[in-house]
């Protein structure tokens, strides 16, 4: 009995906690602005385009032909532009791969590729690409074409068949495209998303840190651990009541401003989705709160989020390709929680995927979410206890 009152009396003391977050956040106009504006027109104006270097492209050869003039294409491909991880043998292993997101290319050399180029002297090879990241996917299908070109001008030479009068004795390679997931190549989709997850991310890290700011600022927090209030509860608070805004804010913004304007298609689980979002803006909001147990005053605050924020995008691929980065940074990528919600938000919007294909990253950002509240926890403890 005295179990159930205690839990009972936690509860009332929570809901009573959140209505004054809510109360605090609505009554604050500015913030209200700043997460309207951020949520709208911030990310429709990032549609407008945004470019990525293609280096170490992860990509997959798919050679049916088995011959020497096959290997010698398949071997252009194992440049700076790609990353040859995988050298197949199935269409289901490459249909798994694709879907996975394990390459992002995959070549395809069809049977009877050099007998082609042999008796007709033109051959044609597949580029099968991940338009998930469309504008990367699209420079990406620009150096395979490119790769396939010179390869032909390699062969000409090797041969003899170089000569500009007679152009159409000149091997020909032609790289035939096939995009998945953003057949159209709308950059504007990779773009709007981007903006959206990087507007997440930083509203995610700077509302609760402002919040538990100002009511050290204003006195308030001393005036919260004198009441049977403990730091847990405090933090609990603040966290939930921050995320319901933002998860709210992000299906406006999905659902007012990406799908309509941009004809974003939904392909996967909306359930599925707001877990992942729920659970990434936890963990976000954990380096938020800690970052407000170390700042004193609004501008510190501030400050610290702009440096933070920095290298949390950075680390995450969406400024510059993982693939690109070095093995060193590559590694300590995986502590930044937008990392993983990207493949996890793009895998289910674009592609589809479900809980069985992405419970790894499910999973570190788990490891990550409550790993940054028990940090938070403590530091609370110490600075407030």
């Amino acid at each position: 009995m005295n179990q159930t009152h205690r839990l009972q009396a936690t509860i009332a003391r929570l809901m009573a906690l959140l209505r004054k977050e809510y109360l605090q956040f609505f009554r604050d106009r500015s913030l209200i602005y700043i997460v309207l504006y951020v949520f709208t027109l911030e990310i429709y104006l990032a549609g407008t385009g945004f470019n990525i270097e293609v280096r170490n492209y992860p990509t997959a050869i798919f050679d049916r032909d088995r011959t020497q003039w096959s290997l010698q294409l398949a071997e252009k491909f194992r440049m700076p532009h790609f990353r040859v991880d995988y050298l197949l043998h199935s269409e289901a292993e490459m249909v798994d791969l694709l879907n996975r997101g394990a390459v992002s290319l995959v070549v395809v050399i069809p049977h009877g590729f050099a007998q082609a180029l042999l008796e007709k002297n033109r051959a044609s090879v597949q580029a099968i690409t991940d338009g998930t990241l469309s504008n990367t996917s699209l420079l990406a299908l620009g150096y395979a074409d490119q790769m396939a070109h010179i390869f032909a001008l390699e062969l000409g030479q090797r041969l003899g068949k170089i000569n500009p009068q007679e152009e159409h004795l000149q091997p020909q390679v032609t790289m035939k495209p096939q995009v998945l997931y953003n057949p159209n190549q709308k950059g504007e989709w990779f773009a709007s998303l981007i903006e959206l997850f990087s507007v997440i991310t930083l509203v995610s890290i700077l509302l609760p840190a402002a919040a538990m700011v100002r009511e050290k600022e204003y006195g308030t927090i001393e005036q919260l651990l004198v009441t049977p209030i403990n730091p847990v509860e405090i933090m609990s608070a603040k966290i939930i009541s921050m995320s319901s805004i933002i998860l709210t804010a992000s299906l406006a913004s999905l659902f007012l401003i990406i799908f309509p304007v941009f004809n974003l298609p939904w392909r996967g689980s909306l359930l599925l989705f707001l877990g992942a979002t729920n659970l990434y803006v936890f963990c976000a909001t954990g380096f938020g709160m800690f970052i407000a147990t170390i700042c004193r005053n609004l501008p510190q605050t501030i400050l610290l989020v702009i440096m933070i924020i920095a290298p949390i995008l950075f680390l995450s691929g969406s400024w510059t390709p993982l693939e690109a980065m070095p093995p060193v940074l590559g590694f300590i990528t995986y502590l930044s929680p937008l990392k993983h919600y990207l493949n996890i938000a793009y895998n289910i919007l674009l592609k589809g995927a479900g809980l069985a294909n992405l419970w790894q990253d499910f999973l570190n950002l788990n490891i990550l979410g409550f790993g940054l509240f028990a940090i938070c926890a403590f530091q609370f403890r110490r600075h407030f206890g």
